[in-house]
């Protein structure tokens, strides 16, 4: 603290502060200062070397995110990318620095864990200065022997990155013993040359003359053509690549499948997750198993473990690996290798897949063989005995005569048995069902009719029942079974069942088959016949009438019908109102989906709903049911356990959508809002729990999108001031009852007015003055701020032009514009209509956007915003902080000026934190050639605050309130009278008069 502050304080702030520091010293002391309680709820700082989409750290990323969320998941995660790998300077570092100071000046940071080497330098260097040595480390992803770990600091444990570069090696050697050069391909970070070291070593105690040759400085194409040219005797050993190579700078595995492509020789390595990137292999360190051993150690701290008495751990998380098609391609014996853990990629074999259904058809045929041998032996047997039969044909002779004189009386019988019979054949050919009779006791049957039509066999291939049966689809062949035997027992009338039949070409036929039973005297079935009927036609058209009255034709999820029925059958059924029986609702609505979808197109917007839907089903899991009621509107039903865990499910369901969805080359970054009712206690019928899960999500919906709300019975009074205001909001639109606002913004250099913000009021004649947080996203909700937002680019614009008339040439007129405006396809033809109308000066126009307005489709508004800076517009980045706040951002975007949050206004007079982060901005902005607007100044201090720090213009109610246009004339005329009394720095800092009278 500067001395000058430091005098101010006075006596009893000390001694205040001083029994508060001995209270905390005295908590510590009753504490372990390095253990956690799992049950608590601990925040965590997760620091992570290099970007989000490296591969090696997201998957210690989620691996430590696994573990913290399984054992703790009340847990508060912060989590920073130092983003080394790309841009490895210190100053980022330092920024980094001044950023953790400034966001955890009131936090209290339980455990710090971190992810390779520059993470955890940093870690160190920052933890004395922010949080104190007490708070433990745990790191990841760091070697042994590491200069970051020399000196063994404090509270510090983690997991080592063991290499196996020894092994790899030996792997190479027993691929091919004639190896005789190493190429490692490296970059120039620390962990690199630590490896190199170490490998150097290892090649001079294997016992094989081997060559090291480094190639660390070669521009992507040359280091191709190297790879390309080397001899038989070589192979290459990936462990990194520089960024500045060549210009480029590509991921690790896109760099690697370049390297791999025109490589003549293989590429080894030592990291597994490389493997998919055409890596021939190596003893590779197990990113799945490592992370495991880091997760099993996070989990030991979090369980209240000592730091202090947990050693720092080596894992042996490594598997010899070799890629199938990688071998192949360099000629590599699998044969040769003394051991492989793991063969990726090999080529399918059907002997090694499906062994046991080999082994299984093998014992088959030689049990049909052994029945044929079986079969013949008693064909054989029945031989013998026709053989006897014969013997006995002499005794039937005799009575052959008696026979004779019968015949004569049948022959008359048999001629008219002839003519019935061809009239039933003929009744059954024109028949157009399949007409069957069955004698019961010798299990013979016939079929005629269209037999082949419908089944595609022959009629004489099924007369046996057994062949019947097996056609049968087994899932129905016991329930037409169980028909068939109540009808032979006389249970019922007559025989009927339905069911499917395998046709001959694979394809089942839906049957209906009927019959009825003809009984003996002892009331034994003896014979029985009936029809079958071929009803597929009629089944399919059911089964399609079910699946549209079930389920979505956009995304093929269950509609609300089906979603209804669920819910009722889970409720009906007798589950009772305990934790172990929950039922929740989660009603999910796409954020902006309107926009995009009138935007982009309905086909595109259809795809869209497909892949939130997907994205949903996947993160729900098996057995839970994600339904789509229409539009953007979707429903998860959570039962059980599950139900319990409603926030973690909605914090999956947020991390989930980080990630953009791809549509047509398009990335959507698409956020939701949630709202939630249980069963009970929040409805006992459906319809009531979807209701109130709705109200919870336009509850989510008003308080800023992208949030979770649980049903209270208090949202139902704001549901219906949610109708009236809308109501109110579309006369409002009709009537003309919006008007224009203009609050000035003036600079500090001289206190000269430079332009104006237009603000839409509001004042009804129910709800009185509405403010703006309250109608406008209700505006961009109904898409009533695609009119609204014209009508005051227009009106602004003309105001403006009559400003500039009265000799105020520079001015520059700012309206703020909406995501659903930006979204407009022909947004910029718009705004270069209302200028051409009003006359008024491309560059006496600035458009105001917000962070978060172009994050959920960078690429289209930064088309967009560049279109419109080429034609002369300004643009200006307003509320700055709030949102994402990424220098990255600031670089795309086409911006001319940035308007600091009034939140870093309300402090800079009285947190010196809060001046320095100012500070910093405003030499950022000042770098990039960008003009400040500090919004929200309220006093002379905040004025004289802002302007030592150099901020270019002042807007807030130190200098006026919002005034309608017909009193702007005397604002500025008073405003002259003003500006002698305002400070005005000089070049050496010193507070002057300012001048009575500059220009505008």
């Amino acid at each position: 603290m500067p001395e000058r502050l430091r005098l101010r304080v006075p006596a009893l702030a000390i001694h205040v502060f001083a029994a508060i520091a001995a209270f905390l010293i005295l908590g510590c002391l009753t504490q372990p200062a390095t253990a956690l309680d799992a049950k608590s709820r601990s925040r965590i700082l997760i620091l992570h070397s290099y970007h989000i989409g490296h591969d090696w750290t997201d998957l210690q990323a989620d691996g430590i995110s696994d573990a913290i969320n399984a054992f703790a998941p009340d847990s508060v995660q912060e989590i920073y990318y130092l983003d080394w790998k790309r841009y490895p300077e210190v100053s980022s570092l330092d920024a980094m620095e001044d950023l953790l100071r400034q966001r955890f000046a009131a936090k209290i940071v339980d455990l710090i864990v971190t992810t390779d080497d520059a993470a955890l330098s940093f870690a160190l260097r920052i933890r004395p200065k922010i949080f104190g040595n007490e708070i433990p480390i745990l790191f990841s992803g760091v070697k042994a022997g590491a200069p970051t770990l020399l000196g063994n600091p404090p509270n510090l444990t983690g997991v080592y990155e063991a290499k196996d570069i020894e092994g790899t090696l030996r792997m190479a050697l027993e691929a091919n013993p004639a190896y005789r050069n190493v190429y490692l391909i490296r970059d120039d970070t620390e962990t690199s040359l630590q490896t190199e070291h170490a490998l150097r070593r290892v090649i001079d105690g294997i016992g094989v003359p081997l060559t090291l040759h480094t190639l660390s400085d070669l521009p992507i194409d040359a280091l191709r053509q190297k790879l390309a040219g080397l001899g038989p005797d070589s192979f290459a050993l990936f462990i990194a690549y520089s960024p500045e190579a060549g210009g480029l700078n590509l991921p690790h595995g896109r760099f690697l499948e370049l390297m791999s492509a025109g490589s003549a020789v293989p590429i080894f390595g030592l990291q597994s997750y490389l493997l998919k990137y055409g890596l021939t292999g190596g003893s590779l360190l197990d990113g799945d198993r490592y992370r495991a051993a880091v997760g099993q150690l996070i989990r030991q701290v979090l369980s209240g473990a000592r730091v202090e008495a947990l050693p720092l751990q080596a894992a042996d998380v490594t598997r010899r690996v070799i890629d199938y098609r990688q071998a192949e391609r360099y000629g590599l014996p699998l044969d040769g290798f003394s051991r492989l853990d793991q063969v990726v990629n090999k080529p399918f074999s059907f002997v090694e897949t499906y062994r046991s259904l080999v082994i299984a058809v093998a014992a088959a045929l030689l049990l049909l063989s052994a029945l044929v041998v079986w079969l013949t032996l008693v064909v054989r047997q029945r031989l013998r005995a026709e053989r006897a039969l014969q013997g006995a044909n002499a005794a039937l002779i005799a009575s052959r005569v008696r026979l004779q004189d019968s015949v004569v009386e049948l022959t008359a019988s048999q001629t008219e048995l002839k003519r019935s019979e061809q009239r039933l054949r003929l009744i059954a050919e024109a028949a157009r069902d399949i007409i069957w009779s069955w004698d019961v006791r010798s299990e013979e049957r016939s079929l005629s009719g269209r037999v082949r039509e419908v089944l595609g066999y022959d009629a004489e291939s099924l007369t046996r029942m057994q062949a019947w049966d097996a056609l049968v689809h087994p899932d129905d062949r016991a329930g037409a079974a169980d028909q068939l035997l109540r009808h032979l027992r006389g249970d019922t009338a007559e025989y009927r069942a339905e069911y499917r039949i395998r046709h001959r070409d694979g394809h089942l036929v839906w049957l209906c088959a009927t019959g009825k039973a003809l009984f003996d005297e002892q009331g034994r079935p003896v014979v029985m016949a009936g029809s079958y009927t071929d009803i597929t036609a009629e089944r399919e058209r059911q089964a399609w009438l079910d699946r549209m009255a079930h389920f979505d034709q956009v995304t093929g999820l269950p509609n609300r019908v089906r979603l209804s029925e669920h819910v009722d059958a889970w409720i009906s059924s007798g589950h009772m109102d305990t934790a172990s029986h929950d039922l929740a609702l989660l009603f999910l609505d796409m954020d902006n989906f309107k926009f995009i979808n009138d935007s982009f197109g309905h086909k595109a917007g259809d795809r869209l709903l497909v892949a939130f839907g997907q994205r949903l089903k996947a993160l729900a899991g098996e057995g839970v049911m994600v339904s789509r009621l229409g539009g953007d509107e979707f429903v998860i039903v959570l039962e059980g356990e599950a139900a319990g865990d409603i926030q973690g499910v909605c914090r999956r369901i947020e991390e989930s959508f980080r990630a953009p969805f791809v549509i047509e080359g398009q990335n959507f970054f698409v956020t939701s809002s949630i709202g939630v009712a249980r069963y009970p206690w929040d409805g006992r019928s459906f319809d009531e729990l979807l209701q109130n899960a709705d109200t919870a999500m336009y509850w989510s919906k008003d308080g800023g999108r992208g949030r979770v709300s649980m049903f209270t019975p208090e949202m139902n009074r704001n549901v219906v001031e949610r109708v009236r205001l809308l109501s109110r909001m579309r006369t409002a639109m009709e009537s003309n009852a919006f008007s224009l606002h203009y609050q000035p913004q003036v600079a500090t250099r001289n206190g000269a007015i430079l332009g104006f913000e237009a603000l839409v009021r509001w004042t009804d004649r129910e709800l009185g003055p509405v403010s703006p947080a309250r109608f406008i996203p209700a505006c961009e909700e109904t898409g009533m701020i695609i009119p609204l937002g014209l009508w005051v680019l227009e009106g602004a614009c003309r105001q403006a032009m009559a400003l500039i008339e009265t000799g105020m040439t520079g001015l520059k007129m700012s309206v703020n514009v909406s995501v659903v405006q930006l979204s407009q396809h022909d947004f910029v033809r718009q705004v270069l209509e209302v200028l051409e109308r009003t006359g008024l000066p491309p560059a006496n126009l600035q458009l105001e956007i917000t962070e978060s307005l172009v994050i959920g489709s960078l690429d289209t508004a930064v088309g967009k915003l560049t279109e419109l800076r080429k034609a002369g517009v300004q643009i200006a980045l307003d509320d700055f902080g709030t949102g994402y706040s990424s220098l990255t951002y600031l670089r795309r975007l086409p911006i001319h000026t940035l308007k600091l949050d009034r939140g870093f206004i309300d402090e800079v007079t009285e947190k010196p934190e809060a001046r320095n982060l100012v500070a910093s901005i405003l030499r950022i902005a000042s770098d990039l050639s960008h003009t400040v607007v500090a919004e929200g100044v309220e006093d002379l201090a905040q004025w004289e605050a802002l302007s030592r720090l150099g901020c270019d213009l002042i807007q807030g109610y130190f200098v006026s309130r919002p005034l309608p246009a017909d009193q702007l004339g005397a604002f500025i005329a008073g405003w002259e009278k003003r500006r002698p009394a305002l400070p005005l720095l000089d070049e050496h800092g010193t507070v002057i008069g300012m001048p009575a009278r500059q220009g505008h």
